[in-house]
């Protein structure tokens, strides 16, 4: 089943690109150059509690798939990797994404914000036990695109946490949650700073 899954997820992704490109259209690929430094075992316990706040929660490798079309752009981000030697979390968002200042300029660049939702499954490979979570989150970034290259720095706010176990006797559940950590803040925000490549013609200044 777990390979059932990532499997899917891989197709999605490379489908997105592999479709023809249009001039309503602009399709790209970014990737989170700090998620395969979050799972990676620091000897320091102040990297190994705040790197991850700073890799989106993403652990692994992390790759995302979309479209500029106006001054819109969806996504979809999918991420393969663990947190520590016994779990591995797989992991899919989908978003939506408004640029605020190309409302008004017209250059896909500037200030966004959008809405956000992930799906992410804890598996603890010794005990086969595994943790199904549906997270909705508010994002807030800044992108740049310069010729074909793209630079996305993000603020992902989750908001709320449905999740649901295969451990026996335990009950699904749904909660208001702001923070991951919450004896460390009620309120945590998660960042990430992504590069990417933007396919399709490059617009020329006039």
């Amino acid at each position: 089943m777990k390979k059932a899954i990532i499997i899917l997820n891989i197709f999605l992704y490379f489908n997105i690109v592999l479709k023809a490109q249009t001039a309503e259209r602009t399709y790209y690929l970014t990737t989170n150059i700090l998620s395969p430094f979050s799972g990676m075992n620091k000897s320091s316990a102040t990297l190994n509690a705040l790197l991850p706040v700073f890799s989106n929660i993403e652990y692994g490798f992390t790759l995302s798939g979309g479209y500029f079309k106006n001054y819109h752009f969806v996504e979809s981000r999918l991420t393969l990797g663990k947190s520590n030697d016994y779990n591995f979390i797989p992991q899919i968002q989908f978003g939506y994404n408004f640029l605020v200042i190309d409302y008004f300029k017209k250059n896909q660049n500037g200030f966004y914000i959008g809405a956000n939702i992930r799906y992410w499954d804890y598996i603890n490979k010794y005990t086969k036990t595994q943790r199904h979570n549906i997270s909705p989150s508010i994002d807030l970034g800044y992108i740049w695109k310069k010729n074909r290259f793209i630079v996305d720095v993000r603020l992902n706010q989750n908001f709320a946490i449905f999740t649901k176990t295969n451990i026996e006797n335990a009950k699904s559940g749904f909660d208001f949650s702001f923070s991951p950590m919450p004896e460390l803040s009620p309120v945590l925000p998660f960042f990430s700073i992504n590069l990417g490549y933007k396919f399709g013609q490059v617009e020329k200044k006039k």
